[in-house]
């Protein structure tokens, strides 16, 4: 296996070993790595086959590496921080940095290698340390992450279910037989598990999510990147994942609401004549502004059998029919 291959695998392999440490532990102390020094130990075990493979290479083959490496890590690291807290905002400003930062940190030790310069323990030690501080640093910009403690050296994630078809059928209020196709999942899973039921069952059924293991049906994106043709869908369900969003958002003080209503609108927007958006939970604050000329709102409670505790839940599910086409 040569080099290359070998560091794509350390990879994965860190960040399976790293998932649920807190890189924010003993936020005041710099003396140690965050997040182990793994990478030194690797660096220096394989310094010869990084040498050989530098030293025959182009320029052009090392720089596209060195992108391939970068782009990977920071997907990796998204897809952590997503797993961590459902609630993470990615936006293009923190992909940037992300990718910046590992970028560098490559160039940095390449460099050195290709320049046939053995590997010195302490400077190796402190780039190290120096770019898991400044991973700490951007990450430490998330205010979904914060909510983590420093006093923890490894978290325990928020919790983020699939849940079974027959629940979210029942929970939204769908009736199967009178569904309207296509049909668009916003906000799937990374199982897909609705869309792969309604597909073998011969439904025309699709997904969105930032983190999926389907690329045939569904595509992995962010919701507010994913662009929604005007009077196409037929049918747009959310269970839990862009309305529980938007929610969160317009109650937290800093909230991007705006980009989430504008979001709503163009899921409307894209519903065919008659075609209708199930969701749960309900958002009043939005709803009550929607033209009764342009939309038919029926609110659900949810089913008393569903609720584990046996009380009255402050939420509803939501389906709102489109009765009037939208200018293109």
């Amino acid at each position: 296996m040569n080099i290359k291959n070998k560091i794509f695998i350390f990879i994965n392999d860190l960040y399976k070993v790293n998932a649920r440490t807190n890189i924010f532990y003993g936020l005041s102390r710099n003396d140690d790595f965050p997040l182990g020094n793994y990478v030194v130990k690797y660096i220096i075990f394989h310094e010869k086959e990084l040498n050989h493979y530098l030293n025959n290479s182009d320029n052009v083959e090392i720089n596209n590496f060195v992108k391939k490496v970068a782009g990977y890590s920071t997907e990796r690291t998204i897809k952590t921080v997503i797993e961590l807290n459902q609630y993470v905002e990615v936006d293009a400003t923190l992909v940037n940095e992300l990718y910046d930062l590992y970028e560098d940190f490559l160039v940095r030790i390449f460099k050195t290698l290709y320049s046939n310069i053995s590997i010195n323990l302490d400077w190796i030690n402190r780039l190290v340390m120096e770019h898991q501080l400044k991973l700490r640093s951007i990450l430490g910009t998330i205010d979904e992450l914060r909510l983590f403690s420093i006093t923890k050296r490894f978290v325990e994630p928020i919790p983020c279910s699939e849940y079974s078809v027959a629940l979210q059928l029942k929970i939204l209020n769908i009736n199967i037989e009178k569904i309207k196709e296509p049909i668009l999942d916003f906000g799937c899973g990374s199982k897909a598990t609705l869309v792969h039921y309604l597909r073998k069952i011969g439904l025309e059924a699709y997904g969105v999510d930032r983190i999926t293991n389907d690329k045939l049906y569904t595509i992995q994106t962010d919701w507010f990147n994913y662009e929604l043709k005007p009077n196409y869908w037929g049918t747009i369900i959310s269970h839990l994942s862009f309305t529980n969003h938007f929610k969160r958002t317009h109650l937290k003080k800093n909230g991007n609401y705006i980009k989430y209503a504008r979001k709503y609108m163009e899921l409307l927007n894209s519903l065919k004549l008659d075609g209708e958006f199930y969701y749960t939970p309900n958002l009043p604050f939005i709803e009550q502004f929607l033209s009764p000329k342009s939309y038919k709102i029926n609110n659900y409670f949810l089913n008393y059998d569903i609720q584990r505790n046996r009380e009255p839940l402050d939420i509803m599910s939501v389906r709102i029919k489109k009765l009037s086409k939208s200018d293109e």
